[in-house]
């Protein structure tokens, strides 16, 4: 019996040596196999990631969108790259809009001086529907509905709204503008009076409502629009502290009409501020179309 013992004791001993031979090898495989895989730099973006498309309509991966939306504030680029597939396919609807719609105007991007909306309507047309401050006051036909849909429900709450300027020509920017300078002197002028092409009303998407003071703020009609006016695609263009970025002063009287869809990227994507959707819009269009896959265009 001790010959058998000794013998199995070897049999083992040597299964024993050789499991563990097997296991250290295939440990040792294991770890070669991974040293071969390259190991992604600080900062930059796994391959995987690199080519990863984010909407089918769009050639974009995520380190293009990354790049597009750098110049964009951080709490832009967090809320884009939070929800990439819908920022991309509100962006394709609005690359089908027509380009005035979202088109920027301050005082370094300005409109020509024969820029004249084909579309334009007088208002005391509608003058049984909307209160109007002056008889001579015109609009795009294009934002007809969502401004009569926004006086409508706003008189379901029983606030009035009243219409105190809306479109102005080239010509009449001037004007007023020359007269502000003469008045307030220059400085002055400039922070709260735009010189000719650089003024949203000739666009004639832009109203201005009520008395035309910071007063129309706390009145129901200023506090109407604050909550409500983004609903009918009518976004506040100088809030206030931004005069450093908008170039004018507070003016809560003062609405532009962006279409519902512009309002949403707004408010969605750019915390609500006209400026950085617009100034993001006005250098990421070209790209975008770009990468817009063409056979959506078509």
């Amino acid at each position: 019996m001790k010959p058998l013992r000794v013998l199995a004791g070897i049999v083992i001993f040597l299964g024993a040596v050789v499991g563990g031979a097997i296991a250290l090898s295939t440990v040792l495989s294991m770890v070669a196999s991974d040293a071969s895989q390259p190991t992604a730099e600080p900062g930059v973006e796994p391959e995987s990631e690199a080519i990863q498309l984010l909407h089918p309509d769009f050639t974009l991966t995520l380190a293009e969108l990354r790049q597009l939306i750098s110049t964009a504030p951080e709490e832009a680029q967090a809320a884009i790259l939070a929800r990439p597939q819908y920022f991309l396919e509100l962006m394709k609807q609005a690359l089908g809009l027509p380009a005035d719609y979202l088109v920027l105007v301050d005082k370094q991007n300005r409109l020509s001086a024969d820029y004249l909306p084909r579309d334009l309507v007088q208002l005391n047309e509608y003058s049984d529907q909307i209160l109007l401050n002056r008889s001579d006051l015109s609009l795009r036909r294009v934002l007809m509905p969502d401004l009569l849909a926004m006086i409508e429900a706003s008189a379901q709450e029983e606030v009035s709204l009243l219409v105190s300027s809306t479109y102005r020509s080239y010509d009449y920017q001037a004007g007023l503008f020359r007269r502000n300078v003469e008045r307030f002197g220059e400085d002055q002028a400039r922070t709260f009076s735009a010189e000719p092409g650089a003024s949203q009303h000739q666009l004639g998407t832009v109203l201005d409502f009520g008395d035309i003071t910071p007063a129309f703020a706390e009145t129901d009609a200023g506090r109407w629009m604050r909550e409500n006016a983004h609903l009918f695609g009518f976004s506040l263009s100088y809030p206030p502290d931004l005069e450093d970025l908008t170039g004018y002063v507070w003016e809560p009287w003062h609405f532009r009409w962006l279409t519902r869809l512009g309002t949403e990227l707004e408010r969605e994507f750019f915390n609500g501020i006209q400026q950085h959707f617009l100034e993001f819009y006005h250098a990421a269009e070209p790209r975008l179309r770009e990468a817009l896959k063409r056979e959506t265009t078509e």
